[in-house]
């Protein structure tokens, strides 16, 4: 029995599947463990606030059991945040890939960029101010053809993740810089944690504009991967040898033969 060749229609349809529901569920997870966060870092900023004004951590829970628990767990829970939020990068890459990839086999010229330019302008700095804001445009702009519906005068949803993006790199940068010994001043720590809380709330609503956005290209790249693969069924059909040439090429061959 010969095994069935899988078209680069499916591939695709595949490969765009299974990118956007490994990114859902990495993306929920850091979403809840960015909520944790926030609240972890509000509390943070509420006891330097006693602190601060009282000169005492005393009736704020700071001083149980428990929360020195949190406290020497928090690390093992930063990390693992970390690794959550890497691989929905990488998986959002991979759906950007993949659907540079398909618009481009659909309509050549529909996306400014080749796929691994694509990807790299997401990572490159100075470059990510702006390539990533005209890949997702071209990309919406695509989806929207292949639905025949109009797209908005502004971007919100590309322009939105962009400016986002660049907010929690720079309120995580502000944290990441603090010294070591800012922590001993409960003033400072405060607005520290302030800072931390500040990002984690602008990191959610990063996942929240991409999953937006990947919502409303999705039924777009859906008609894309169905019009890609009525494409190769009509040219793997046309390649094929009409059956009735074959019949009549062999009624010809016998009949020279005595």
């Amino acid at each position: 029995m010969r095994e069935r060749r899988i078209t680069p229609a499916k591939s695709l349809a595949a490969g765009l599947t299974w990118a956007r529901r490994a990114w859902v569920l990495t993306a929920c997870v850091s979403g809840a463990m960015l909520a944790l966060s926030t609240v972890f870092y509000l509390y943070l900023a509420f006891v330097s606030y006693v602190v601060e004004k009282t000169g005492s951590a005393f009736r704020t829970g700071a001083e149980s059991p428990a929360f020195q628990a949190l406290l020497d767990l928090s690390g093992s829970f930063d990390l693992g945040l970390t690794v959550f939020q890497l691989l929905a990068i990488l998986f959002f890459l991979r759906w950007i890939w993949l659907s540079v990839t398909l618009a481009r086999a659909v309509r050549q010229g529909s996306v400014r960029y080749a796929p691994w330019m694509a990807v790299a302008g997401f990572l490159v700095p100075i470059v990510n101010l702006w390539m990533p804001l005209l890949t997702m445009v071209d990309i919406e702009e695509f989806a929207a053809a292949q639905e025949t519906r109009p797209t908005g005068v502004l971007p919100w949803y590309p322009a939105g993740m962009v400016l986002t993006g660049i907010l929690v790199y720079g309120l995580w940068q502000i944290v990441s810089a603090a010294p070591v010994d800012g922590f001993s001043d409960p003033s400072a720590s405060q607005r520290l944690m302030q800072v931390a809380a500040l990002g984690a709330i602008a990191n959610m609503v990063l996942l929240m504009l991409t999953y937006a956005y990947m919502h409303a290209v999705t039924p777009g790249l859906e008609l894309a991967l169905r019009e890609l693969a009525e494409a190769e069924g009509l040219v793997s059909t046309a390649s094929l040898p009409d059956d009735s040439a074959l019949s009549r090429s062999a009624d010809d061959f016998s009949g020279a033969n005595p």
